[in-house]
């Protein structure tokens, strides 16, 4: 259900007028999450946002399948395939150390979750409640230190915001929109970084409440990012599969 309403979303978005017919499918996935992302953060929208970024890269793999794409980015150089290919491998080693977060966030919820319900049906095991939220608290601690690193390390991906001097139109758009894809895929994974760190206070009558709350979302962004990570090996396949031909 969640799934069909965010692809509902994503469809409802409006898109702008195109800048280049050859560049005309990427240019609409690229505003449609583009706009999202502008979106207050929620769980939600980061979903929607996770969700707008895998269309992305699908359509990025039709587009660098494309006969007149392959020719144009073979033939500005090394210097730009390098960024992709740099880029690309950047971002799949935060979407990889992204995800094992999430998955350990969720054994932990999941401990939590265990405690809490033994607590309310047998009554008592407030130690192993007590030793759990410590867990809990630590592992969190632990994690801003890691999602830190990672903001870091987005921070430190080249986008391309330079332009790029070329007589050939479609050469220029083709170079603008895989330089566009990078810069949002590192602003949608800025949002999730930064909104799964959030929203740690509760008290222990809400708890179970929240638990499952936040079970539910890290599941959906897990999935999401596994989904996004194979993505991006299939569009690094892709690039290499240029530089050798």
């Amino acid at each position: 259900m969640e799934n069909m309403l965010i692809k509902k979303q994503l469809r409802s978005i409006s898109l702008p007028s195109r800048s280049h017919p050859s560049t005309s499918g990427i240019e609409e996935a690229l505003t449609k999450v583009k706009t999202i992302n502008t979106t207050k953060s929620s769980f939600e929208s980061i979903s929607t946002g996770l969700a707008g970024l895998e269309e992305l890269y699908d359509c990025t793999d039709e587009f660098l399948k494309m006969c007149s794409t392959q020719r144009a980015m073979s033939s500005v150089g090394s210097d730009f395939m390098e960024e992709m290919l740099d880029g690309s491998l950047r971002l799949m080693d935060i979407c990889s150390v992204s995800r094992d977060l999430m998955v350990e966030t969720q054994e932990h919820v999941r401990d939590l979750q265990s405690c809490v319900r033994r607590k309310k049906v047998a009554g008592g095991g407030e130690d192993q409640l007590t030793v759990a939220v410590s867990g809990y608290v630590k592992f969190r601690k632990n994690m801003r230190k890691e999602t830190k690193k990672l903001l870091v390390s987005l921070k430190s991906i080249d986008g391309g915001s330079s332009s790029y001097d070329h007589e050939d139109e479609h050469v220029v758009a083709v170079i603008d929109a895989m330089r566009r894809v990078v810069s949002v895929s590192v602003s949608v994974l800025k949002k999730v970084i930064v909104g799964t760190t959030k929203g740690d206070s509760c008290s222990r009558d809400d708890i179970q409440e929240k638990l499952e709350e936040v079970e539910m979302s890290i599941g959906g962004f897990e999935k999401s990012l596994e989904g996004l990570f194979r993505r991006l090996i299939r569009t690094r396949a892709s690039l290499l599969n240029i530089i050798s031909h």
